[in-house]
């Protein structure tokens, strides 16, 4: 596997950033392992090298907050890994590192709060220029504290 076979796989996982996607496969697994040009798991025959390789792999993908999902597509398309193997070795770093992983869920789940608040952010800035007429007043935003009520009044944009 070349790297313009790498790049060019990579439009099928938007949602990670192109700057650590680029780097997430240094090598391919075939010519780390010696495997053959069917990938690792077809081969039946699966050494400590691979499952090290695909476990390295997910680690790196672990650090760019991505889903078992997004893992597995992109071992597969990226490094032609069987998604069978890589959900394999997935289920067993769970089991070895519950802890961890039930952290990382967490994670993963405020991830995509912020992606969903930052959107709907973005849609709300878009109404508020598009729906202003000429000449209509617009009530004032209040950030602070107001001193005689004691509310907060905060904008978070």
């Amino acid at each position: 596997m070349n790297t313009e076979e790498i790049q060019s796989s990579s439009q099928a996982s938007n949602e990670i950033s192109h700057n650590h996607q680029n780097s997430l496969v240094a090598e391919s697994p075939r010519a780390a392992t010696g495997s053959s040009s069917k990938g690792i798991n077809q081969n039946k025959n699966v050494c400590r090298e691979d499952i090290e390789l695909v476990q390295n792999l997910i680690e790196r993908c672990l650090q760019l907050y991505m889903n078992r999902g997004e893992v597995v597509r992109t071992l597969s398309t990226r490094a032609k890994i069987e998604p069978a193997f890589t959900t394999l070795v997935w289920k067993k770093l769970e089991e070895e590192n519950s802890e961890f992983f039930r952290a990382y869920y967490i994670s993963l789940k405020l991830k995509s709060q912020i992606n969903l608040f930052n959107q709907l952010l973005e849609h709300q800035s878009h109404l508020m220029k598009s729906s202003v007429l000429p000449n209509t007043p617009v009530a004032p935003i209040h950030i602070g504290m107001d001193t005689k009520t004691g509310n907060f009044f905060q904008c978070y944009l």
